[in-house]
């Protein structure tokens, strides 16, 4: 990287700006080397509380994204609350990356594209189409590559297999402006075998790719858009099934994780 290229104010510049500031270290900040991402606050909390895992008061965003830290089979692992869409998300895991975490795994929502994959339903997504901004300042060639570490993918769809449940792979829609998911590119998604449509997941893989870090989301269906739009939000239905992803993940963190 010239120096033209190279980045102005690094994540690891504003870690330091702020532990001085708090007079603490960057290990007082408490990330641990894997790190579970989610958009829900009850998931991280519940995930939290099922490992023992305790808030961590030095987060830079203290209440507004929690931060909690725990010990799953002797190996430190953090729950964290990011903020919906691609920038902030990214913005957060490119901190928690200069504090030490190496592995991500995202627990979140997406709505579906295919009648195979109707509320409820699970999938890991294995490739990429990119409608956000962010993944485009780490990899601006628009055929770049963007995927899940495998090692990853294994173990969640093992994980799931164990609590009897199916998790489906496959490419991933990921765009910026949710009001503005045309029923064209519905369609034409849809016929291209694209599983679902969220708002980070392609950014969170090209941040992977560019630093160097594992990671892999786990994402349930929240509403179908394969046919009229039919939301689930807030049903027994979907927080049954995002129970039943909790667990799957709190087992490849107990079983898988080497």
């Amino acid at each position: 990287m010239n120096n033209m290229t190279a980045e102005h104010f690094t994540p690891q510049m504003y870690l330091d700006y702020y532990t001085q500031h708090k007079n603490i270290s960057i290990a007082d900040i408490g990330v641990a080397p894997v790190v579970v991402v989610s958009w829900g606050r009850g998931v991280i909390d519940e995930m939290a509380e099922a490992t023992g895992a305790e808030i961590c008061p030095h987060w830079m965003y203290d209440a507004r994204y929690p931060l909690y830290t725990g010990q799953v089979q002797n190996r430190r692992v953090s729950f964290a609350q990011a903020p919906v869409g691609a920038p902030g998300t990214v913005m957060m895991m490119e901190e928690m990356i200069a504090c030490g975490a190496r592995v991500f795994l995202g627990l979140g929502w997406a709505g579906s594209l295919q009648e195979s994959a109707p509320v409820g339903s699970m999938l890991v997504p294995t490739s990429c189409i990119r409608e956000e901004g962010t993944s485009f300042h780490y990899y601006p060639e628009e055929g770049a590559t963007l995927s899940p570490d495998q090692r990853l993918v294994e173990g969640l769809k093992s994980a799931a297999e164990a609590e009897g449940a199916r998790v489906a792979t496959g490419p991933q829609w990921t765009i910026d402006a949710p009001y503005r998911e045309l029923r064209s590119k519905i369609a034409a998604y849809q016929a291209k075998g694209v599983l679902g449509v969220d708002m980070e997941t392609s950014a969170m893989y090209a941040l992977g790719r560019f630093r160097g870090v594992s990671v892999c989301n786990l994402l349930v269906i929240s509403d179908e858009l394969w046919s009229e739009w039919r939301p689930a939000f807030r049903s027994d239905e979907l927080q049954a099934a995002t129970n039943l992803a909790q667990r799957i993940v709190l087992k490849y963190l107990e079983e898988g994780l080497a």
